[in-house]
Parts: structure tokens; sequence; C-alpha cells
């Protein structure tokens, strides 16, 4: 009996640091949710406009992952599926 009271004893701590595991996580995505969200609903013609306004000045682009257009790419699924449409990103590409 005793074996079994330090088995369910060892259970119900666990899941007591899951659940507050949980409770941060929750806490986390909800403060975080606010700043994520309007980037999210950002109309495809609005974000590939500013995305032409991140190219540098000079006339080519390098293919460098720490500037754009390939760090656009590098940022989320949505970013990388508009930069990747959008030729006019790529055009001035130097190799």
């Amino acid at each position: 009996m005793s074996g079994l009271k330090a088995v369910v004893d060892t259970l119900n701590s666990i899941y007591k640091q899951l659940d507050e595991k949980q409770d941060r996580i929750t806490h986390s995505m909800i403060l975080h949710k606010g700043l994520v969200s309007p980037l999210r609903n950002l109309p495809t013609e609005i974000l590939s406009l500013i995305f032409l306004h991140c190219l540098p000045e000079n006339s080519h682009l390098s293919l460098t992952q720490s500037t754009a257009p390939v760090l656009l790419t590098r940022i989320c699924r949505q970013w990388r599926e508009v930069a990747l449409d959008m030729p006019r990103l790529w055009c001035r590409l130097h190799l």
C-alpha cells in the first residue's frame, strides 16, 4: 500500500506541475496575442507595399539572410509566401 501511495503522490505532483505549466503557457499566449494578431490581419497588398519599402536603396540586392528580401522569407509562413510571390522583390538580385 505504501508503494501505491508513493506512486499516487508522484502522479499528483506531476499533474500539478503540468497544470501550472499550462497556466503559464496560456497566460503567455494571451499576452502575445495582441502583439501578433494585427500583423496577421494585414491584407497581402499592404504587406507587399511594406516589403517593397524594406529593400535597400542601392541598385543591387544580395542574398544575405540578414537583409531584405531574404530576411522577409524567414519571419513566418505567410511572409514567405507573400515575398516569394512578389517578382519586384527579386528583380534586382545580385548573384
